[in-house]
């Protein structure tokens, strides 16, 4: 990894992991705002998850700030150092989105309060589409996909020089087999007369 991509990235992780180290720390000042999301999506999921697994779905928007929070610090410093940096990048964009719904004004909100709550709104969607843009980095790389499709032309041309050099190979074979065989039977033809000849010669 190049020094510049380092800066870019720790710079890019450093706002995730000061906000994940205070949403862990105190959970209580955003909870209240986490709320009215949390409320709607813990009742989504405890539905659409295994039974087994429904219970430890989280309640409290507290305990919800907390998974962020881990989520951005962890995510932060895969993707500040590099160690993987595509995982780390997708627990930025998850939390990125429970970012983007708790800025978000309620329904009833005033004007001014929507006015008030814009800005965060809008640097937080930034952050989610950066995050997700970052979950496709390959540091200047072609995809697996494109390198696969390479392989597979690389490997189909082979097999066609391969079967043409087959190809030439027995149509050389072939001719000279051929070539052979008219030899032979002149050679045949030649001896035939040679003998008829020599027969005449001593009947009567």
């Amino acid at each position: 990894m190049s020094l510049l991509r380092f800066v870019a990235r720790s710079l890019f992780a450093s706002y995730f992991i000061a906000e994940g180290v205070k949403a862990v720390t105190k959970p209580a000042e955003t909870a209240p705002d986490a709320e009215a999301f949390t409320s709607t999506i813990t009742p989504l999921l405890q539905r659409v998850v295994p039974a087994d697994v429904a219970s430890y779905v989280p309640e409290k928007a507290e305990t919800w700030v907390r998974v962020s929070g881990v989520a951005q610090v962890v995510g932060g410093a895969m993707f500040a150092t590099g160690i993987g940096r595509r995982l780390g990048a997708l627990l930025l964009a998850k939390a990125s989105v429970l970012n983007l719904a708790i800025s978000a004004p309620g329904k009833y909100a005033t004007p001014e309060a929507k006015a008030h709550a814009r800005p965060e709104m809008l640097r937080n969607a930034a952050l989610l589409g950066a995050s997700v843009l970052a979950t496709q980095d390959l540091q200047g790389k072609p995809s697996l996909g494109w390198r696969t499709e390479q392989a597979a032309k690389v490997a189909e041309k082979k097999a066609s020089a391969i079967s043409s050099d087959v190809s030439k190979s027995a149509r050389r074979a072939t001719a000279k087999a051929e070539k052979k065989a008219k030899q032979l039977s002149k050679q045949a033809r030649k001896q035939a007369r040679q003998i008829g000849k020599k027969l005449e010669a001593v009947t009567p």
